[in-house]
């Protein structure tokens, strides 16, 4: 579907220009998008393109951007494409919830306060969560469970350092250097950032990542696995399973999005926005999240209620 309209818009750009070049150039790609917005590029039948094909059109126009490593935005946004359907930051108050909500998620009564019944029934949550059988689940596992450092370690780094999910699936135990408390990214590795380059963590998220390390080494289910962080069925971590772990903690810390996009991506847009803040620099934003460009850097850079009302 993408080659078919990149196929289409190709075509619109050989009827207006001389020639039949194979590549898009960013005149071009913004000649696209306003003849979009103008109704004068249309389908093969000459009919108007509904919204939400300009908005796939615009799609495909950042995609082949990006695989060029051009910074390009549409001048011109469509249905779903918009401010809308763009990703909010937390508020202060809510990262810390979400901290805090991290170190007591899906914490399970004492083993001594459970009746037979419910006892049998939480054992299976904690074989499923465990990864071994429920016949081999003992009284011990209980407190093993509730001091899992797994989803801390992974909340305080990305609060940090804005991890993109594809980024959060590939890490590596290796790439940790508890001596200078820094995960290298090899070249190649990170979405959208093909050099090598070194997160320095804070204090507190080192530690957290460290204890977590420590449990990994226990966990049957990381045998023979280089990935840090797992989910429940023993997967690498995606959008889709990072934005439901999100949405549970935003339920645990009571966190109502009001109107907000506020998904995992939001991690992201709340480091942008309060470096600037602290800095006024999108250079700092930029080399914080890895953009290549000050301009790129910006789209992280909003501002929150509680800025304006200062």
């Amino acid at each position: 579907e993408r080659i078919s309209r990149f196929n289409r818009m190709m075509k619109w750009v050989w009827s207006n220009n001389e020639g039949a070049p194979t590549e898009l150039t960013p005149e071009q790609g913004d000649a696209v998008n306003t003849a979009l917005y103008a109704d004068s590029l249309r389908t093969t039948n000459g009919e108007r393109f509904a919204e939400s094909s300009k908005r796939k059109l615009n799609d495909v126009l950042r995609n082949w951007f990006e695989f060029q490593n051009i910074d390009w935005e549409p001048k011109y946004t469509f249905s779903g494409d918009g401010p809308e359907n763009q990703q909010d930051p937390f508020r202060k108050q809510e990262l810390k919830q979400i901290w805090e909500a991290s170190l007591d998620y899906k914490t399970i009564p004492s083993y001594n306060n459970l009746t037979p019944k419910e006892r049998s029934k939480t054992k299976a949550h904690i074989a499923q969560e465990l990864g071994k059988p429920k016949d081999e689940v003992r009284p011990a596992d209980w407190d093993r469970l509730n001091k899992c450092w797994k989803i801390p370690s992974l909340i305080r780094s990305t609060r940090g350092h804005g991890w993109r999910p594809d980024l959060v699936g590939r890490m590596e135990v290796s790439w940790y250097e508890p001596e200078t408390q820094t995960i290298h990214i090899p070249e190649g590795e990170a979405p959208k950032n093909d050099a090598s380059w070194d997160a320095t963590l804070s204090d507190e998220a080192a530690a957290t990542l460290e204890k977590w390390l420590e449990q990994r080494e226990l966990r049957s289910n990381y045998d023979g696995r280089d990935e840090i962080w797992l989910n429940r069925e023993g997967n690498p971590y995606g959008s889709g399973t990072l934005n439901d772990l999100l949405r549970n903690l935003m339920e645990e810390a009571g966190i109502s999005s009001r109107g907000r996009n506020l998904v995992w991506y939001s991690f992201r847009h709340s480091v942008g926005t309060y470096v600037f803040v602290e800095y006024q620099n999108l250079e700092m934003v930029a080399e914080q999240l890895r953009q290549k460009t000050k301009a790129s850097a910006s789209k992280y850079v909003h501002p929150l209620p509680e800025l304006k009302k200062e």
